[in-house]
Protein backbone atom coordinates (compact mmCIF):
# COMPACT_ATOMS: atom_id res chain seq x y z
CA UNK A 1 0.00 0.00 0.00
CA UNK A 2 1.69 3.42 -1.07
CA UNK A 3 1.35 6.73 1.21
CA UNK A 4 -0.25 8.38 -1.07
CA UNK A 5 -3.07 5.80 -2.05
CA UNK A 6 -6.46 6.56 -0.61
CA UNK A 7 -8.37 3.91 1.68
CA UNK A 8 -11.86 3.18 0.16
CA UNK A 9 -15.22 3.83 1.96
CA UNK A 10 -15.67 -0.09 2.99
CA UNK A 11 -12.40 -0.17 4.76
CA UNK A 12 -13.18 2.82 6.43
CA UNK A 13 -16.55 1.83 7.57
CA UNK A 14 -15.33 -1.52 8.69
CA UNK A 15 -12.64 0.13 11.02
CA UNK A 16 -15.07 2.73 12.52
CA UNK A 17 -17.61 0.48 13.02
CA UNK A 18 -16.00 -2.29 14.65
CA UNK A 19 -15.02 0.48 17.62
CA UNK A 20 -18.76 1.46 18.00
CA UNK A 21 -20.29 -1.08 20.12
CA UNK A 22 -16.92 -1.29 22.68
CA UNK A 23 -17.48 2.70 23.07
CA UNK A 24 -21.26 2.20 23.77
CA UNK A 25 -20.24 -0.18 26.36
CA UNK A 26 -17.66 1.75 27.67
CA UNK A 27 -19.51 5.40 27.90
CA UNK A 28 -22.59 3.68 29.12
CA UNK A 29 -20.40 2.01 32.51
CA UNK A 30 -18.48 5.64 32.65
CA UNK A 31 -21.50 7.48 32.70
CA UNK A 32 -24.08 5.47 34.47
CA UNK A 33 -22.71 2.47 36.75
CA UNK A 34 -22.08 4.02 40.06
CA UNK A 35 -25.39 5.70 40.01
CA UNK A 36 -26.51 1.93 38.85
CA UNK A 37 -24.85 0.17 41.34
CA UNK A 38 -25.61 2.39 44.09
CA UNK A 39 -29.53 3.03 43.82
CA UNK A 40 -30.24 -0.39 42.15
CA UNK A 41 -27.94 -3.20 42.92
CA UNK A 42 -27.19 -1.27 46.77
CA UNK A 43 -23.54 -0.92 46.39
CA UNK A 44 -21.53 2.05 48.29
CA UNK A 45 -20.64 4.85 45.86
CA UNK A 46 -16.83 4.76 47.98
CA UNK A 47 -16.91 1.16 47.34
CA UNK A 48 -17.54 1.19 43.51
CA UNK A 49 -15.18 4.76 42.94
CA UNK A 50 -12.39 2.26 44.67
CA UNK A 51 -13.20 -0.59 42.09
CA UNK A 52 -12.76 1.67 39.03
CA UNK A 53 -9.35 3.01 40.38
CA UNK A 54 -8.22 -0.39 41.02
CA UNK A 55 -9.25 -1.12 37.53
CA UNK A 56 -7.29 1.92 35.81
CA UNK A 57 -3.91 0.96 38.00
CA UNK A 58 -4.62 -2.81 36.65
CA UNK A 59 -4.24 -0.97 33.40
CA UNK A 60 -0.98 -0.03 34.43
CA UNK A 61 0.10 -3.99 33.63
CA UNK A 62 -2.48 -4.29 31.22
CA UNK A 63 -1.99 -1.20 28.52
CA UNK A 64 2.08 -1.95 27.69
CA UNK A 65 2.00 -5.66 27.90
CA UNK A 66 -1.05 -5.32 24.89
CA UNK A 67 0.90 -2.74 23.29
CA UNK A 68 4.24 -4.38 23.14
CA UNK A 69 2.63 -8.11 22.35
CA UNK A 70 0.60 -6.97 19.40
CA UNK A 71 3.67 -4.82 17.83
CA UNK A 72 5.49 -8.20 17.97
CA UNK A 73 2.76 -10.01 17.17
CA UNK A 74 3.39 -12.60 13.83
CA UNK A 75 0.60 -14.04 12.49
CA UNK A 76 -0.95 -14.06 9.03
CA UNK A 77 -3.19 -12.26 9.27
CA UNK A 78 -1.34 -8.87 10.68
CA UNK A 79 -0.46 -7.68 14.11
CA UNK A 80 -4.07 -6.56 15.04
CA UNK A 81 -6.14 -8.29 14.05
CA UNK A 82 -5.62 -11.40 16.13
CA UNK A 83 -6.68 -9.00 19.26
CA UNK A 84 -9.18 -7.11 17.73
CA UNK A 85 -10.96 -10.81 17.28
CA UNK A 86 -9.98 -11.86 20.76
CA UNK A 87 -11.33 -8.53 22.57
CA UNK A 88 -14.73 -9.25 21.00
CA UNK A 89 -16.33 -12.05 23.36
CA UNK A 90 -14.43 -10.80 26.00
CA UNK A 91 -15.91 -7.39 25.97
CA UNK A 92 -19.34 -9.14 25.10
CA UNK A 93 -19.01 -11.30 28.25
CA UNK A 94 -18.22 -8.97 31.38
CA UNK A 95 -20.33 -5.86 29.90
CA UNK A 96 -23.29 -8.19 30.47
CA UNK A 97 -22.02 -9.59 33.96
CA UNK A 98 -21.33 -5.42 35.22
CA UNK A 99 -24.74 -4.68 34.16
CA UNK A 100 -26.63 -8.59 35.29
CA UNK A 101 -25.55 -9.68 37.89
CA UNK A 102 -27.16 -12.92 39.52
CA UNK A 103 -30.70 -11.89 41.43
CA UNK A 104 -30.64 -11.62 44.85
CA UNK A 105 -26.66 -11.18 45.34
CA UNK A 106 -25.51 -8.57 47.53
CA UNK A 107 -22.58 -7.78 50.09
CA UNK A 108 -19.45 -9.29 49.96
CA UNK A 109 -20.51 -11.12 46.97
CA UNK A 110 -21.93 -8.46 44.93
CA UNK A 111 -18.59 -6.59 45.30
CA UNK A 112 -16.95 -9.40 44.52
CA UNK A 113 -18.95 -10.04 41.26
CA UNK A 114 -18.87 -6.20 40.78
CA UNK A 115 -14.85 -6.37 40.88
CA UNK A 116 -14.38 -9.10 38.57
CA UNK A 117 -16.69 -7.54 36.01
CA UNK A 118 -14.95 -3.86 35.90
CA UNK A 119 -11.33 -5.29 35.75
CA UNK A 120 -12.54 -7.91 33.23
CA UNK A 121 -14.13 -5.29 31.13
CA UNK A 122 -11.07 -2.74 30.89
CA UNK A 123 -8.66 -5.86 30.45
CA UNK A 124 -10.98 -6.89 27.71
CA UNK A 125 -11.15 -3.13 26.51
CA UNK A 126 -7.96 -3.01 26.93
CA UNK A 127 -7.01 -5.97 24.33
CA UNK A 128 -9.21 -4.44 21.98
CA UNK A 129 -8.58 -0.62 21.81
CA UNK A 130 -4.56 -0.39 21.53
CA UNK A 131 -4.30 -2.57 18.84
CA UNK A 132 -7.05 -1.16 17.21
CA UNK A 133 -5.69 2.83 17.72
CA UNK A 134 -2.32 1.08 16.43
CA UNK A 135 -3.81 -0.52 13.55
CA UNK A 136 -5.49 3.50 12.54
CA UNK A 137 -1.77 4.87 12.70
CA UNK A 138 -0.50 2.31 10.10
CA UNK A 139 -3.05 1.73 8.33
CA UNK A 140 -1.89 4.64 5.87
CA UNK A 141 1.18 7.34 6.42
CA UNK A 142 -0.50 10.00 5.24
CA UNK A 143 -1.55 13.27 7.16
CA UNK A 144 -4.56 13.70 5.12
CA UNK A 145 -5.93 10.29 5.04
CA UNK A 146 -5.21 9.85 8.43
CA UNK A 147 -7.11 12.33 9.21
CA UNK A 148 -9.78 11.02 7.10
CA UNK A 149 -9.34 7.58 9.29
CA UNK A 150 -9.91 8.71 13.10
CA UNK A 151 -12.03 10.98 11.48
CA UNK A 152 -14.60 8.49 10.20
CA UNK A 153 -13.31 6.50 13.75
CA UNK A 154 -14.41 9.36 16.07
CA UNK A 155 -17.87 9.80 13.95
CA UNK A 156 -19.01 5.88 14.47
CA UNK A 157 -17.90 6.18 17.63
CA UNK A 158 -19.90 9.33 18.37
CA UNK A 159 -22.70 7.07 17.15
CA UNK A 160 -22.02 4.57 19.63
CA UNK A 161 -21.86 7.31 22.08
CA UNK A 162 -24.97 8.31 20.88
CA UNK A 163 -26.89 5.67 21.31
CA UNK A 164 -25.03 5.13 24.87
CA UNK A 165 -25.81 8.55 25.88
CA UNK A 166 -29.46 8.25 24.58
CA UNK A 167 -30.70 4.98 24.52
CA UNK A 168 -28.26 3.11 26.99
CA UNK A 169 -28.69 5.66 29.58
CA UNK A 170 -32.74 4.73 29.07
CA UNK A 171 -32.65 1.50 29.53
CA UNK A 172 -30.64 1.94 32.87
CA UNK A 173 -33.04 4.09 34.02
CA UNK A 174 -36.29 1.64 33.77
CA UNK A 175 -34.27 -0.28 35.95
CA UNK A 176 -32.49 -4.08 36.40
CA UNK A 177 -35.00 -5.97 33.82
CA UNK A 178 -34.73 -3.43 31.63
CA UNK A 179 -30.90 -3.04 31.80
CA UNK A 180 -30.49 -6.81 31.54
CA UNK A 181 -32.34 -7.14 28.07
CA UNK A 182 -30.24 -4.21 27.15
CA UNK A 183 -26.94 -5.96 28.05
CA UNK A 184 -27.62 -9.37 26.40
CA UNK A 185 -28.69 -7.49 23.32
CA UNK A 186 -25.50 -4.91 23.35
CA UNK A 187 -23.16 -8.15 23.88
CA UNK A 188 -24.44 -9.97 20.80
CA UNK A 189 -24.27 -6.93 18.78
CA UNK A 190 -20.34 -6.40 19.90
CA UNK A 191 -19.71 -9.61 18.06
CA UNK A 192 -21.23 -9.08 14.76
CA UNK A 193 -19.74 -5.74 14.62
CA UNK A 194 -16.35 -6.44 15.46
CA UNK A 195 -16.54 -9.59 13.57
CA UNK A 196 -18.45 -8.10 10.72
CA UNK A 197 -16.07 -4.61 11.25
CA UNK A 198 -12.62 -6.43 10.91
CA UNK A 199 -13.79 -8.66 7.96
CA UNK A 200 -13.80 -5.46 5.77
CA UNK A 201 -10.50 -4.48 6.85
CA UNK A 202 -7.47 -4.64 4.31
CA UNK A 203 -4.72 -6.28 4.57
CA UNK A 204 -1.98 -5.17 7.04
CA UNK A 205 0.75 -4.07 6.21
CA UNK A 206 3.92 -7.39 5.48
CA UNK A 207 6.85 -4.38 6.12
CA UNK A 208 5.75 -3.74 9.48
CA UNK A 209 5.48 -7.18 10.85
CA UNK A 210 9.02 -7.95 13.11
CA UNK A 211 9.33 -4.37 13.14
CA UNK A 212 7.85 -3.70 16.78
CA UNK A 213 10.90 -3.94 19.08
CA UNK A 214 12.23 -7.48 20.57
CA UNK A 215 12.31 -5.92 24.12
CA UNK A 216 9.27 -4.42 25.98
CA UNK A 217 10.65 -2.65 28.34
CA UNK A 218 12.77 -0.75 26.26
CA UNK A 219 9.80 0.22 24.03
CA UNK A 220 8.80 2.40 27.54
CA UNK A 221 11.88 3.83 27.39
CA UNK A 222 11.73 5.28 23.77
CA UNK A 223 8.60 6.16 24.62
CA UNK A 224 9.64 8.44 27.28
CA UNK A 225 12.48 9.36 25.84
CA UNK A 226 10.51 11.00 22.72
CA UNK A 227 9.95 14.66 23.81
CA UNK A 228 6.65 14.97 21.60
CA UNK A 229 5.49 11.70 23.56
CA UNK A 230 6.51 12.49 26.80
CA UNK A 231 4.67 16.02 26.69
CA UNK A 232 1.37 14.37 24.96
CA UNK A 233 1.57 11.84 28.31
CA UNK A 234 1.67 15.14 30.44
CA UNK A 235 -0.68 16.95 29.05
CA UNK A 236 -3.53 13.61 28.27
CA UNK A 237 -3.21 12.76 31.86
CA UNK A 238 -3.56 16.76 33.33
CA UNK A 239 -7.07 16.84 31.31
CA UNK A 240 -7.65 13.18 31.83
CA UNK A 241 -8.23 13.88 35.70
CA UNK A 242 -10.22 16.76 34.91
CA UNK A 243 -12.92 15.24 32.34
CA UNK A 244 -12.48 11.76 34.12
CA UNK A 245 -15.50 12.73 37.19
CA UNK A 246 -18.21 14.51 34.21
CA UNK A 247 -19.43 11.03 33.23
CA UNK A 248 -19.75 9.76 36.22
CA UNK A 249 -21.28 12.68 37.46
CA UNK A 250 -24.02 13.82 34.80
CA UNK A 251 -26.68 11.69 35.95
CA UNK A 252 -26.04 12.67 39.39
CA UNK A 253 -26.13 17.06 39.11
CA UNK A 254 -29.09 16.39 36.64
CA UNK A 255 -31.04 14.41 39.40
CA UNK A 256 -29.96 16.25 42.60
CA UNK A 257 -29.03 19.89 41.69
CA UNK A 258 -30.86 20.24 38.42
CA UNK A 259 -34.05 18.18 39.24
CA UNK A 260 -34.73 16.90 36.22
CA UNK A 261 -33.05 13.39 35.71
CA UNK A 262 -35.79 12.74 32.81
CA UNK A 263 -33.13 15.14 30.63
CA UNK A 264 -30.27 12.71 30.73
CA UNK A 265 -30.30 11.42 28.01
CA UNK A 266 -31.37 14.17 25.76
CA UNK A 267 -28.78 16.08 27.05
CA UNK A 268 -26.26 13.19 26.68
CA UNK A 269 -27.34 13.30 23.16
CA UNK A 270 -26.88 16.91 22.71
CA UNK A 271 -23.13 17.17 23.69
CA UNK A 272 -22.61 14.06 21.55
CA UNK A 273 -24.69 15.22 18.80
CA UNK A 274 -22.39 18.21 18.65
CA UNK A 275 -18.84 16.14 18.65
CA UNK A 276 -20.32 14.28 16.03
CA UNK A 277 -20.97 17.36 13.37
CA UNK A 278 -17.56 18.89 14.61
CA UNK A 279 -16.04 15.97 13.03
CA UNK A 280 -16.06 17.20 9.14
CA UNK A 281 -15.41 21.07 10.75
CA UNK A 282 -11.96 20.08 12.47
CA UNK A 283 -11.17 17.81 9.13
CA UNK A 284 -11.42 21.14 7.30
CA UNK A 285 -9.78 23.04 9.85
CA UNK A 286 -6.54 20.93 9.48
CA UNK A 287 -6.65 22.03 5.55
CA UNK A 288 -5.37 25.36 6.34
CA UNK A 289 -4.32 25.75 10.27
CA UNK A 290 -1.69 23.46 12.25
CA UNK A 291 -2.84 20.64 14.33
CA UNK A 292 -0.70 21.67 17.43
CA UNK A 293 -3.05 25.26 17.16
CA UNK A 294 -6.28 23.95 16.69
CA UNK A 295 -5.72 21.34 19.69
CA UNK A 296 -4.84 24.29 21.87
CA UNK A 297 -8.10 26.33 20.76
CA UNK A 298 -9.83 23.11 21.61
CA UNK A 299 -8.40 22.94 24.96
CA UNK A 300 -9.46 26.01 25.87
CA UNK A 301 -12.74 26.04 24.57
CA UNK A 302 -13.26 22.13 26.41
CA UNK A 303 -11.76 24.21 29.61
CA UNK A 304 -14.71 27.07 29.31
CA UNK A 305 -17.58 24.48 28.35
CA UNK A 306 -17.58 22.55 31.30
CA UNK A 307 -16.57 25.38 32.98
CA UNK A 308 -20.10 26.90 32.86
CA UNK A 309 -21.37 23.80 34.83
CA UNK A 310 -20.40 26.26 38.31
CA UNK A 311 -23.30 28.03 36.33
CA UNK A 312 -25.88 25.27 37.15
CA UNK A 313 -28.93 25.57 39.24
CA UNK A 314 -32.02 24.00 40.12
CA UNK A 315 -34.20 23.97 36.73
CA UNK A 316 -31.02 25.81 34.61
CA UNK A 317 -31.26 22.61 32.25
CA UNK A 318 -29.76 24.87 29.50
CA UNK A 319 -26.83 25.80 31.12
CA UNK A 320 -25.64 21.88 30.59
CA UNK A 321 -26.88 22.04 27.50
CA UNK A 322 -24.84 25.08 26.47
CA UNK A 323 -21.64 23.60 28.64
CA UNK A 324 -22.56 20.25 26.18
CA UNK A 325 -22.60 22.05 23.31
CA UNK A 326 -19.09 23.69 23.55
CA UNK A 327 -17.67 20.77 25.71
CA UNK A 328 -18.43 18.49 22.79
CA UNK A 329 -17.94 21.13 19.54
CA UNK A 330 -14.13 21.42 21.01
CA UNK A 331 -13.70 18.00 22.77
CA UNK A 332 -13.93 16.04 19.25
CA UNK A 333 -10.80 18.08 17.90
CA UNK A 334 -8.44 16.15 19.99
CA UNK A 335 -10.42 12.16 19.18
CA UNK A 336 -9.48 13.25 15.15
CA UNK A 337 -6.12 15.40 14.59
CA UNK A 338 -5.17 13.86 18.36
CA UNK A 339 -5.23 10.67 17.04
CA UNK A 340 -3.35 11.92 13.84
CA UNK A 341 -0.81 13.95 15.65
CA UNK A 342 -0.16 11.14 18.07
CA UNK A 343 0.68 9.05 14.83
CA UNK A 344 3.16 11.94 13.52
CA UNK A 345 5.17 11.34 16.56
CA UNK A 346 5.26 7.88 16.24
CA UNK A 347 7.05 8.48 13.03
CA UNK A 348 9.20 10.58 14.59
CA UNK A 349 10.21 7.52 16.57
CA UNK A 350 11.01 5.57 13.28
CA UNK A 351 12.71 8.05 12.16
CA UNK A 352 15.04 7.80 15.16
CA UNK A 353 15.05 3.50 16.03
CA UNK A 354 13.52 1.95 12.50
CA UNK A 355 11.04 0.56 14.33
CA UNK A 356 6.94 0.96 14.26
CA UNK A 357 6.04 0.65 17.93
CA UNK A 358 2.48 1.74 17.15
CA UNK A 359 1.19 -0.29 19.94
CA UNK A 360 3.66 0.68 22.19
CA UNK A 361 3.25 4.42 21.96
CA UNK A 362 -0.70 4.17 21.79
CA UNK A 363 -0.71 2.31 24.98
CA UNK A 364 1.14 4.60 26.81
CA UNK A 365 -1.08 7.15 25.94
CA UNK A 366 -4.45 5.13 26.96
CA UNK A 367 -3.11 4.14 30.20
CA UNK A 368 -2.14 7.94 31.21
CA UNK A 369 -5.89 8.68 30.76
CA UNK A 370 -7.28 5.77 31.85
CA UNK A 371 -5.39 6.32 35.22
CA UNK A 372 -6.55 10.09 35.45
CA UNK A 373 -10.22 9.03 34.64
CA UNK A 374 -10.02 5.98 37.49
CA UNK A 375 -8.52 8.52 39.68
CA UNK A 376 -11.17 11.17 39.31
CA UNK A 377 -13.48 8.43 39.38
CA UNK A 378 -12.15 7.16 43.01
CA UNK A 379 -12.14 10.48 43.91
CA UNK A 380 -15.79 11.30 43.21
CA UNK A 381 -16.82 8.22 45.16
CA UNK A 382 -15.18 9.07 48.32
CA UNK A 383 -16.10 12.60 47.35
CA UNK A 384 -19.86 11.66 47.44
CA UNK A 385 -19.42 9.55 50.44
CA UNK A 386 -17.65 11.98 52.57
CA UNK A 387 -20.14 15.02 51.53
CA UNK A 388 -23.06 12.64 53.10
CA UNK A 389 -24.76 11.73 49.71
CA UNK A 390 -27.61 9.15 50.56
CA UNK A 391 -29.00 6.94 47.77
CA UNK A 392 -32.04 6.23 49.58
CA UNK A 393 -33.32 9.85 49.68
CA UNK A 394 -34.40 12.31 46.87
CA UNK A 395 -33.26 15.73 48.28
CA UNK A 396 -29.47 15.74 48.97
CA UNK A 397 -27.47 18.13 51.45
CA UNK A 398 -26.48 21.81 49.83
CA UNK A 399 -23.44 20.69 50.43
CA UNK A 400 -23.16 17.35 48.52
CA UNK A 401 -24.90 19.28 45.41
CA UNK A 402 -21.86 21.69 45.63
CA UNK A 403 -19.14 19.02 45.87
CA UNK A 404 -21.04 17.41 42.67
CA UNK A 405 -20.99 20.56 40.66
CA UNK A 406 -17.26 21.53 42.06
CA UNK A 407 -16.42 18.42 40.58
CA UNK A 408 -17.75 18.76 37.75
CA UNK A 409 -17.71 22.01 36.79
CA UNK A 410 -14.64 23.58 38.26
CA UNK A 411 -12.34 21.02 38.43
CA UNK A 412 -12.03 20.74 34.43
CA UNK A 413 -11.61 24.41 33.98
CA UNK A 414 -8.41 24.09 36.05
CA UNK A 415 -7.14 21.25 34.02
CA UNK A 416 -7.77 22.21 31.07
CA UNK A 417 -5.76 25.92 31.44
CA UNK A 418 -2.72 23.96 32.95
CA UNK A 419 -3.23 21.24 30.01
CA UNK A 420 -2.97 24.37 27.27
CA UNK A 421 -0.32 26.12 28.98
CA UNK A 422 1.71 23.01 28.82
CA UNK A 423 0.41 21.88 25.47
CA UNK A 424 1.74 25.32 24.06
CA UNK A 425 4.93 24.21 24.48
CA UNK A 426 4.37 21.49 21.88
CA UNK A 427 7.35 21.88 18.92
CA UNK A 428 6.34 18.99 16.31
CA UNK A 429 5.22 21.40 13.37
CA UNK A 430 3.57 19.79 10.14
CA UNK A 431 7.05 21.42 7.89
CA UNK A 432 9.20 19.10 9.95
CA UNK A 433 6.82 15.91 10.18
CA UNK A 434 7.06 16.71 6.06
CA UNK A 435 10.85 16.45 6.52
CA UNK A 436 10.90 13.32 8.73
CA UNK A 437 8.13 11.62 6.75
CA UNK A 438 9.87 12.19 2.97
CA UNK A 439 13.01 10.59 5.00
CA UNK A 440 11.25 7.63 6.04
CA UNK A 441 9.82 7.03 2.66
CA UNK A 442 12.95 7.29 0.93
CA UNK A 443 14.46 4.54 3.35
CA UNK A 444 11.57 2.22 2.74
CA UNK A 445 11.96 2.90 -1.21
CA UNK A 446 15.70 1.72 -0.97
CA UNK A 447 15.19 -1.09 1.30
CA UNK A 448 12.59 -2.59 -1.03
CA UNK A 449 14.92 -2.80 -3.82
CA UNK A 450 16.19 -6.12 -4.92
CA UNK A 451 19.82 -6.94 -3.85
CA UNK A 452 22.08 -7.64 -6.97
Amino acid sequence: MRNTEKLSNRALFGYGISAAPVIYSYVLILIMYMKYAAVELGASTAVVGTIFLVAKLWDAITDPMVGSLSDRTKHKSGRRRPWLLMGAPLLAIFSIMAWAPPSGLEGTGLIIWITVAVLGFYTAYTIFDVPHMALGAEISLDASERNRVFGVRQSLKVLGMLAAGVAGSYFVGQGIESTRIMAFTVGALTLVLIFGGVSLLPRERRDFQGRGGENPFRAIRDVLRNPHARLLLLVIFIDAIGTGGIGVLTPFVLDYVVGQPELIPALLGLNMGATLLAVPVWIRLARRYEKRHLMLFAMLGSGIGYGLVLLVSPGAWYVIAISSVIAGTSSSCANVLGYTLKSEIIDCDEYRTGERKEGAYFAGWSFVSKLAAGIMIGLVGWALEWSGFDASVKEQSEFTKDTMVILMGGFPLVCYAIGAIAFSRFRLTESEHARIRAELDARATVAAQPTV
